[in-house]
């Protein structure tokens, strides 16, 4: 079995179980304030704890307070 990374297997599972019609904007799933503060720092919101209050004080960092 060859290695394949992580965004190319996703886009190969939601090819193999998309909807007859296709995707629709409306499928989508937004992000969360959370996980877009996250993935600003290239990390994921599992790298945090999850009580969320080392987020919540990084978030005070960034904005100045």
């Amino acid at each position: 079995m060859s290695k394949k990374r992580l965004n190319d297997l996703i886009k190969d599972i939601n090819k193999e179980n998309a909807p007859p019609d296709g995707w629709k904007p409306e499928d989508k799933i937004e992000k969360s304030d959370n996980e877009k503060l996250a993935n600003s720092f290239g990390l994921e919101l599992s790298d945090f704890s999850d009580d969320g209050s080392d987020l919540d004080e990084l978030r005070d960092i960034m904005e100045g307070n």
